[in-house]
């Protein structure tokens, strides 16, 4: 399953946009810290979410105002390491 990750500034923001996403019965959006290869300014937070749950996630951001950082495609090679490309 290939995965997204939405970064967030702060885990209030991240926090409120995974209830909503709970609330509209979106599956599979946890709650994370961002990994460093993503975190501009160390302290962020992220939502990981299945690749095809992701357009519905950025409406919702949207219709709540909720603002994100950039947008990320977690891959992981053939040995096991993770790396992101923004999307």
């Amino acid at each position: 399953m290939t995965l997204a990750l939405v970064v967030f500034s702060s885990s209030t923001t991240a926090s409120r946009l995974k209830r909503l996403a709970s609330l509209e019965g979106l599956r599979g959006v946890t709650l994370t810290q961002s990994p460093r290869a993503v975190s501009q300014n160390g302290c962020a937070y992220a939502l990981r979410c299945p690749l095809d749950v992701l357009p519905a996630l950025l409406a919702l951001s949207d219709r709540y105002h909720v603002k994100h950082g950039h947008v990320y495609k977690e891959l992981t090679d053939e040995v096991g390491r993770k790396m992101y490309r923004q999307i």
